[in-house]
């Protein structure tokens, strides 16, 4: 900022607009259209610290996870750019300003690498810095010449390295090894590259000059903070060992720095990733990110345990690291909830099944060992383990590994062709597994689905299931019931017959056979023909929502753009969900633009036409398809009239006019470019719109004015709170000020040092700063530490006369009387706040603060 950079947040981990990327793995992905001359910078120089994940893909260190200190499936890379501003003088002057000026690090320990053919830099290192010469060293293309790809812009670079010391050598009695940069041991590591991007890669593999010169520069903040705060590991800052402490604390076993503390590192390592990529808006799923995301969710579970974490305890670290980043990235706290629900039901769904396939796999060790010479685990096996049990390939390699085995990975990926579309067991079903696996459904192929046109049908129970409690699962030969899927959720109604009646609660589907959940009411199970009859009012409802959500689709994209897409929607009865991109709140405005348009295609009461036709044809029709979703070569086109036309399997009504009314609740946002709109139609709304009205009609009674002076009225009561509230402030502050003069005549003096511990009344933070400054003014010469209660939780203030700050400092005591309340937090040296959640622990840390202060001044 000091250098006139605009400071930037960061791009999700979940690229929006750049399909050839899994994740977001470097700062630069974001500017990439920049350097390909596609877009015109709105700044020319930038900085921010980008949230990355490299867990897939050409940049994949999943594998390498908790082995070393360094390797991370999610980092930040901290970065600075000029688009076509300042070069290499300016990006070089600074990062030695930075890291010997600000950060301090020891001149002589640094290293500076620069492209052999890059004279330029060498000398600017030379002439501009006091760096020794002797540390500037020509290195090749390996290591100091940076390319995005084959082709593309690219250039020369400069790397920042830093020697820690033989005690960092790993390779200490290696015959011929010798420590040197670049080399292979630890002593010498890099903290910052410098790119000069000046060339366009060609086909031909020449290079030509930009007309336009750029500085890309990246530094990891974990190696950063590893070597600012000396540590052997990034694993060692603070910005894991919090995570790695509760880890401790959940499993009961000792973290230790070695090979055992192995488990330790991977689960404070892959919640991280867990929790930036789901608050982005990811979900564990079987198909892309987020199948990477369920392979790491499932390696941390294994880790918990190898650890003796038998329950699920993953949701249970995100509250420990929204303490350490939480505060910059907001994202965190706006979705934590969420985050932690979807990492506990992944979890619980893993859980399911994991005992049964370690046992699996303990047995196929067990026959291999009986086998001379035999250690590699067949890919039919691997599958098995995968397909049934839930294990992603690489988790059974790890474990494979430990026991000095290998897997078929041919085998498995033959496999896995040969049987892609069978039906997935346990813990890649989301519904009861332990009824599931009483079905044997090697003879039903799929169940016929009549529901677009009859509500209710004859059939055949093919199979089934009964718990002790009476709980349900049916497969019939053919069903009106609609199975959960797109959103929307599954029928409600009953499977009857004169002797027999089952309440159907839900409905899922899996490689098209299609399950009832519900519960048995009376009579005896069978394989026999029976009535199947969903709910006509639960289902008219449901269609309700489905259709208005395709009017809510296009509507969208008239009033915000063509950059609107659906991330995700609920269609349920009583109302509908649906999370859509956009990159800034929707306004008040525009939301009513939205519904007047929906309303509007109520009204006109337009007739549905739903055709089943080819993919192709019908995304060359205008059909819009929903991003990321597959589809089968012949598709269903639901079309409203020339307005709306969707891919879509859901139940719908026949004419707009059927929805009856349409109103937005709620619109907010939900993860970064990704927001959601709330809605209810029909009867729902109707009973909505008169809850209003008779909210409204209380209000005017109980303020005695008519509705048209009800704003007028409002805001004359908040303007009266208003001034009330200056008035309690003005008796509080006096109150808390008369007790200054009591404060300074009970205050120790050690050393000559005044020391005031105190607690007070007051309910703002603000307030208690105003009386650190009055006390300040009183006290002349020395240290206050008051503590409150605000909001049920404590609030602290560490007040250090400017004449003591070099003695002591606002900060430290502050951490350290917050430590007492279950708190945390800093500040300046003069002055510094914190906060804590033990409220009854306030009187005691009054205390033992004025101790504390007494031996920090020892």
């Amino acid at each position: 900022r000091e250098k006139k950079h605009k400071v930037l947040p960061s791009a999700p981990v979940i690229p929006l607009n750049d399909p050839t990327l899994l994740f977001t793995n470097a700062g630069m992905n974001q500017f990439k259209d920049i350097f390909f001359g596609k877009q015109n910078p709105e700044y020319l120089r930038v900085v921010n610290s980008q949230k990355c994940i490299r867990a897939g893909g050409k940049h994949n260190d999943l594998e390498e996870v908790g082995k070393d200190g360094y390797h991370h499936t999610f980092f930040e890379m901290l970065g600075n750019w000029s688009f076509g501003d300042y070069y290499k003088k300016e990006a070089i002057i600074w990062a030695w300003e930075l890291l010997t000026e600000v950060w301090e690090l020891p001149k002589n320990k640094l290293y500076a690498t620069v492209h052999h053919s890059d004279e330029e830099a060498f000398n600017l290192w030379k002439e501009f810095t006091d760096i020794e010469t002797s540390h500037i060293q020509y290195h090749g293309d390996k290591d100091n010449f940076w390319e995005m790809g084959n082709t593309g812009p690219c250039g020369p670079c400069s790397e920042i390295h830093i020697d820690r010391g033989m005690e960092h050598c790993n390779l200490q009695g290696v015959k011929d090894h010798k420590c040197k940069i670049n080399g292979d041991c630890h002593r010498f590591i890099e903290l910052w590259n410098l790119v000069f991007i000046q060339y366009v890669r060609e086909e031909d593999g020449s290079l030509t000059h930009l007309e336009q010169k750029y500085i890309d520069t990246g530094a990891g903040l974990e190696r950063i903070c590893q070597v600012l705060q000396n540590k052997t590991s990034n694993y060692h800052t603070d910005l894991f060992m919090p995570l790695i402490k509760k880890i401790e604390h959940l499993s009961k076993v000792k973290y230790q720095e070695d090979q055992r503390g192995v488990s330790h590192r991977v689960i404070a390592d892959h919640i991280r990733s867990l929790a930036f990529a789901i608050s982005d808006g990811e979900l564990p799923s079987n198909e892309g990110r987020g199948y990477v995301l369920r392979r790491i969710l499932r390696a941390a579970a294994y880790n918990g345990r190898l650890l003796n974490l038998k329950k699920p305890f993953l949701s249970d670290l995100i509250d420990t690291l929204i303490d350490i980043l939480g505060d910059h990235y907001s994202e965190l706290k706006e979705k934590q909830a969420h985050t932690k629900l979807i990492i506990q039901m992944e979890e619980t769904r893993f859980n399911l099944t994991l005992d049964k396939g370690i046992e699996r796999f303990e047995e196929v060790i067990s026959n291999l060992k009986k086998q001379q010479n035999e250690n590699v685990i067949p890919g039919q096996e691997v599958f098995t383990l995968y397909d049934t049990f839930g294990f992603p390939v690489e988790l059974t390699r790890k474990m494979a590994e430990k026991l000095g085995f290998t897997v078929d990975n041919t085998g498995f990926r033959i496999e896995m062709e040969k049987q892609k579309k069978r039906a997935r067991a346990a813990g890649n079903f989301d519904i009861k597994t332990s009824e599931l696996e009483k079905l044997d459904l090697q003879a039903v192929k799929e169940s016929e689905f009549t529901g677009y046109d009859n509500y209710s049908n004859k059939a055949e129970i093919l199979k089934y299931s009964l718990s002790e409690d009476g709980k349900v699962v049916i497969v019939l030969d053919n069903t009106p019931f609609y199975p959960e899927s797109g959103g929307q959720v599954g029928d409600r109604g009953k499977i009857f017959n004169k002797d027999l009646e089952v309440l159907i609660e839900d409905v899922q589907k899996e490689n098209k056979v299609i399950f009832h959940f519900g519960k048995l009411l009376k009579g005896k199970l069978s394989c026999e023909t029976v009535f199947a009859e969903i709910d006509y009012e639960n289902r008219k409802n449901i269609a309700r929502n489905h259709t208005a959500t395709h009017l809510l689709h296009k509507a969208l994209r008239e009033i915000l753009g063509e950059h609107v897409h659906q991330k995700g929607s609920l269609v349920h009865p009583d109302h509908l969900r649906f999370d859509y991109t956009h990159f800034k709140q929707t306004t008040t405005e525009e939301l009513n633009f939205i519904a007047k348009i929906v309303n509007r295609k109520i009204r006109e009461n337009i007739l549905l036409k739903v055709e089943t036709k080819p993919l192709e044809k019908a995304k060359n029709e205008g059909a819009m398809a929903l991003f990321g979703e597959k589809y089968d070569e012949q598709v269903r086109v639901v079309s409203v009239g020339d307005f709306s036309r969707e891919l879509c399997g859901g139940t719908h009504l026949e004419s707009t006019g059927e929805i009856g009314f349409f109103k937005i609740i709620s619109e907010s946002s939900i993860a970064s470019g990704i927001r959601r709109i709330e809605a209810i139609t029909g009867v729902k709304a109707e009973e909505y719109v008169n809850s209003l009205q008779d909210e409204l009609q209380e209000m005017t009674r109980l303020l005695k004015v008519p509705l048209r002076d009800l704003p007028d009225k409002t805001q004359k009561l908040l303007q009266e709170n208003k001034e009330l509230q200056k008035e309690i402030d003005k008796i509080q502050m006096k109150h808390a000020s008369s007790a200054i003069e009591e404060m300074l005549a009970q205050a120790k003096k050690v050393d000559g040092v005044k020391i005031i511990s105190a607690r007070v009344t007051l309910d703002d933070q603000n307030k208690m700063k105003e009386l650190g400054d009055r006390i300040r003014e009183k006290i002349k010469s020395g240290i206050a530490v008051l503590i409150a209660e605000i909001d049920n939780k404590v609030s602290i203030l560490t007040i250090v006369t400017n004449d003591l700050t070099d003695r002591i400092q606002a900060g430290r005591i502050v951490a350290e009387v917050a430590s007492i309340v279950g708190g945390r937090g800093g500040g300046r040296p003069d002055m510094a706040m914190a906060g804590g959640k033990e409220v009854k622990k306030i009187d005691e840390a009054v205390i033992k603060a004025s101790q504390i202060v007494e031996e920090f001044l020892k």
